[in-house]
């Protein structure tokens, strides 16, 4: 028999649990996947100032649920946030849901087309994802499960090494192979079908009073920007990582703050790049990388001023390393969190044996501003890959190794809850001029250990428009309720930097890799359907840098099923 102080003891935690869990099922629900059309809708709402979401949505995933009086119905409808079987287990109040079911249907004509495409392929031909999954709930203790199964047929298609085969120019190899020596990111993934199943968006966390900490491969949206995100986006699969966020934002006497701060190891795509014997003048030039993992530590902040309505400003930075034996010389808490406690620019140098830690490190500001008044939103954000050797070094170069997202919308409103919008958003990660008279890195690229670069899987992990690449977007719909109907109008230029110094002192000034596309696309809500369909044009100018123009056609249809 247990004495009478312990027993008191163990009535008293299980009840503060038993409130803590009723709290929970009532105050949270699933988080809204990264890149779904109904994250996309509660923004919208958030700007159209139909709702009190106090999210930032610099911090995805978010919550669908945000409100205790049910204020956002449009959402909560369309997830089903209070749809829980209820129970107790071992006297504690629980709950279990069935989160949406996805089916999403790709298909590309001739190469591969797109990105923030998470677990799928960089594809020719058709491939598919089927997710879905349940959220348990008891007490703090949340269980997310939904797993993600691919299927890519994984066709043929000209790489650079089929259209550069007969190509003799030095400089042009040069480029080429001084890019996939510090990336892992190759163009095709073998040559047979894939068949592949990720842990997709689960994660198991403890989450009280809106803090929450655990494990997670749910993808991770840091940034402002709609189309692309420097710092993380859902353009690789999510990737194992222990996480300490916010569940939502918490107030304080000078405004509400989110954050999120994690740890994760980055795996290899396990693919070389395509055949490089097929280059007739630069085979040699390849120098395949260690089989090693990298650890990756990343964090990020948003703060919303109380005096400044709508505005929200943040800081995010992320650092990554191979996990070698370097890497298990440290502390343990240099292991868990270098992008903290950093390293001088002397520890960077990796050919000092004695200091050398071979870290790449990359950090940036945003500013998002809601302005609900003209049903708009406007943002900005500025990364930099590489730091200053001192303040004086910043003031004179401050565009060194820089990137940048700008961007906005605008609704118009036409009666009957009914609206026109605008959306456009543009994205540089080419060199500066700088990298004329200084070394430059290219954004996610790393010459030297880890050599792998910022990816996961062989995909990027920050903005899908991959290394030195820009893209301008314009995206123009017509918003009938939950609805939309629209065309995305998109310039994606591809790896400039290669371009340039391939290129430079040629006078050959017309061979740059121009993607243009326009994209017709709907999301259409069925009962308990949601329908996202899509079909683009693409048309490629210089593809692979070689003249000439050529066209690809990209279908996409997402089915979601709600159990609401």
């Amino acid at each position: 028999m247990l004495p009478t102080t312990y027993t008191l003891s163990l009535k008293k935690t299980l009840l503060i649990i038993s409130l803590s869990s009723i709290t929970a099922l009532r105050s949270y629900a699933q988080t809204v996947s990264v890149g779904s059309y109904t994250e996309d809708v509660a923004r919208r709402e958030q700007i159209l100032g139909k709702n009190n979401n106090p999210f930032s949505f610099t911090i995805r995933p978010v919550n669908s649920h945000w409100s205790s009086d049910g204020a956002d119905s449009v959402i909560q409808k369309m997830v089903g946030s209070n749809q829980y079987a209820k129970f107790t287990f071992m006297g504690i109040p629980s709950g279990i849901q069935a989160l949406p079911f996805n089916w999403l249907n790709e298909y590309n004509l001739k190469r591969p087309y797109g990105y923030n495409n998470g677990s799928l392929y960089p594809n020719a031909g058709y491939q598919t994802m089927v997710s879905g999954g349940f959220l348990l709930r008891a007490g703090i203790l949340n269980i997310q499960v939904k797993p993600e199964l691919v299927y890519a047929q994984n066709k043929r298609f000209d790489t650079f090494a089929d259209a550069q085969s007969a190509n003799n120019s030095p400089a042009l190899m040069a480029a080429y192979f001084s890019t996939i020596n510090g990336i892992d990111a190759p163009e095709r993934f073998g040559n047979n079908a894939i068949k592949h199943l990720y842990p997709g968006q689960s994660k198991i966390t403890l989450n009280y009073k809106g803090v929450e900490a655990g494990a997670s491969t749910e993808n991770l949206w840091w940034g402002p920007g709609i189309k692309n995100s420097i710092m993380m986006s859902n353009s690789a699969p999510g990737f194992l990582h222990w996480t300490f966020n916010s569940a939502k934002p918490l107030k304080t006497i000078i405004g509400s703050f989110e954050w999120q701060l994690i740890g994760g190891s980055l795996k290899q795509s396990g693919f070389a790049p395509d055949d490089v014997s097929k280059l007739i003048y630069g085979s040699n030039l390849y120098s395949a990388k260690p089989k090693v993992t990298r650890y990756a530590s990343a964090y990020t902040i948003n703060w919303q001023p109380k005096w400044l309505k709508g505005l929200y400003l943040g800081v995010s930075s992320y650092t990554y390393m191979d996990k070698d034996s370097m890497y298990n010389k440290k502390n343990i808490v240099k292991k868990l969190f270098p992008v903290i406690t950093g390293s001088s620019l002397a520890a960077n140098d990796v050919n000092n044996a004695t200091k050398g830690d071979g870290q790449d490190f990359a950090y940036a500001f945003n500013i998002r501003q809601l302005l609900p008044l003209y049903q708009a939103e406007i943002y900005f954000e500025w990364a930099r890959n590489d730091r200053s050797a001192n303040a004086n070094d910043f003031i004179q170069d401050p565009g060194h190794s820089s990137a940048y997202t700008l961007g906005g919308r605008k609704l118009f409103e036409l009666g009957n809850d009914t609206y026109l919008q605008l959306k456009t958003e543009i994205t540089s990660l080419q060199r500066s001029p700088s990298f004329l008279v200084r070394d430059e890195p290219t954004w996610y690229e790393h010459l030297q250990s880890p050599r792998d670069g910022y990816t996961n899987n062989g995909r990027y992990i920050g903005a899908g428009i991959g290394p030195g690449g820009s893209s301008f977007v314009l995206d123009v719909s017509y918003l009938k309720q939950i609805n939309s109907y629209g065309v995305i109008l998109e310039r994606q230029l591809h790896n400039d930097d290669l371009y340039y110094s391939a290129f430079a002192g040629t006078g050959t000034y017309n061979l740059h890799w121009v993607d243009l596309s326009s994209t017709f696309y709907s999301n259409v809500k069925l009962k308990r359907y949601l329908i996202s369909a899509a079909i683009s044009p693409v048309y490629s100018l210089n593809y692979e840098y070689k003249n000439g123009d050529s066209f690809n056609l990209h279908a996409r249809i997402n089915v979601t099923y709600f159990f609401n």
